[in-house]
């Protein structure tokens, strides 16, 4: 009956892979690094729902908070390189099994949680497991995909699922259990995927020349990604991450503020406005996944950030500026917005990173967005605990612009390396 089910469930995905037009050589590819994607931002992004908890089991500060946020995502951020370096070196598919199999090593602990500082090292070693995911992916679909910018998109959407699916349920899981049990279930999928991953995962065909190389050659790989263009493409990922992180941390929390939206009922537990609201904002991100993996295919991918960036600061700045129910529908075009960058940016990546260099590069970029980025975290929290969320706002809405001139400098100075030019 298991095994029926596994097999009606694989044709179900095929069939819905075929119905979108991506190639029948990709499919096993973007099916296990989706859903490995999914739990990876299930952990990361999960955890601004239980910030309330937090702040009044164990009597903190939403600074505090924001500080251990930026904890998390900042050792989220600092494994992107050594995980690039190590999918070079040892294959994309091995990384991953072991980004799976750490992280849900580390939830197993979370049960015995007893002070702030337990909690601040199981969520700071949370972070250093899923750290671990992004380069190795990224560089495993950059290099096998016969279509990338759709492969992108698609295990975007995976990312979606797992933030937008999975606060739902959690939030259903805390109205019968404690949040120490919910949290901790996490390591039931990460451990079960992660044995399947090994078992019966995609493998990286890379012929893993980096295997053999000093770290001498490392740093000269590093030194030649020190260009105009790289760093471009580092600044638009830093002033995104710092405008993503500082405004996800605390969006739950702003959508409470508004009494004019409802709570839903689910399972028969009450949900929150800024539970329902968030995951579902999440979830509409998925939209943003295969807009920008199309648009990505089809436009000059600078050209088509430029004008994200500029509709993501106006969605800010009405975030700040609107009430009530109108919140809703600016929420759910931010989300759309937020979440088109990721085919997009990693397309930028490798369109200007030579293959053989992709793990690092994708690394790299990795390593400032959810490093300098999870600053953002911080500045909101700081911004919130002294002002308002319409200030908050204000100042996030700022990040893109900047970020729209790193993509402009990109397009001016430019090229892609030999090993994508046709």
């Amino acid at each position: 009956m298991a095994n029926t089910r596994l097999t009606r469930l694989r044709h179900t995905i095929r069939d819905l892979f075929d119905a979108r037009g991506v190639p029948a050589a990709d499919q096993r590819l973007i099916g296990y690094t989706t859903g490995a994607h999914a739990l990876d931002h299930l952990v990361i992004l999960s955890i601004p729902l239980f910030i309330p908890i937090w702040i009044a089991e164990f009597q903190v500060t939403t600074y505090e908070l924001g500080l251990l946020v930026t904890l998390m995502t900042g050792l989220y951020g600092a494994m992107a390189l050594p995980s690039g370096i190590l999918s070079d070196r040892f294959g994309a598919d091995t990384v991953i099994t072991g980004f799976l199999l750490l992280t849900g090593g580390v939830f197993l602990a979370v049960p015995f949680i007893d002070s702030f500082a337990a909690l601040a090292v199981v969520v700071a070693l949370a972070g250093v497991g899923a750290g671990f995911y992004h380069p190795p992916a990224l560089a495993f679909i950059s290099r096998e995909a016969e279509a990338p910018s759709k492969g992108f998109a698609y295990h975007g959407i995976g990312a979606n699922l797992g933030i937008g699916i999975g606060p739902l349920l959690i939030t259903a899981g805390l109205a019968v259990s404690d949040w120490r049990t919910v949290l901790g279930l996490l390591a039931v999928p990460l451990l079960g995927f992660g044995v399947l991953f090994a078992l019966r995962g995609p493998s990286d065909s890379n012929d893993h020349t980096a295997s053999t190389h000093s770290l001498g050659d490392v740093l000269s790989q590093l030194r030649a990604l020190v260009t105009p263009v790289f760093l471009g493409i580092i600044a638009v990922y830093v002033f995104a991450g710092i405008y993503y992180r500082g405004t996800l941390t605390f969006l739950p929390q702003f959508i409470d503020t508004l009494s004019s939206l409802p709570s839903l009922d689910l399972a028969g537990a009450s949900v929150g406005a800024g539970q329902w609201l968030y995951s579902l904002i999440l979830l509409t991100g998925s939209v943003g996944q295969i807009a920008g993996g199309h648009l990505g295919e089809r436009f000059e991918i600078e050209r088509v950030l430029l004008g994200v960036f500029a509709a993501t600061s106006l969605a800010l700045l009405a975030l700040g500026g609107l009430s009530g129910t109108a919140v809703i529908g600016v929420g759910l075009v931010f989300g759309a917005l937020l979440f088109t960058l990721a085919p997009l940016q990693s397309s930028l990546v490798a369109k200007h990173t030579p293959d053989a260099g992709q793990g690092i590069g994708f690394g790299l970029v990795f390593t400032v967005n959810f490093g300098i980025g999870a600053l953002g975290a911080s500045l909101a929290g700081w911004l919130l605990s002294s002002s308002s969320y319409s200030l908050l706002f204000g100042v996030l809405a700022v990040f893109p612009l900047v970020a729209a001139a790193a993509v402009l400098s990109v397009s001016k100075t430019g090229r892609p390396p030999e090993s994508h030019a046709q």
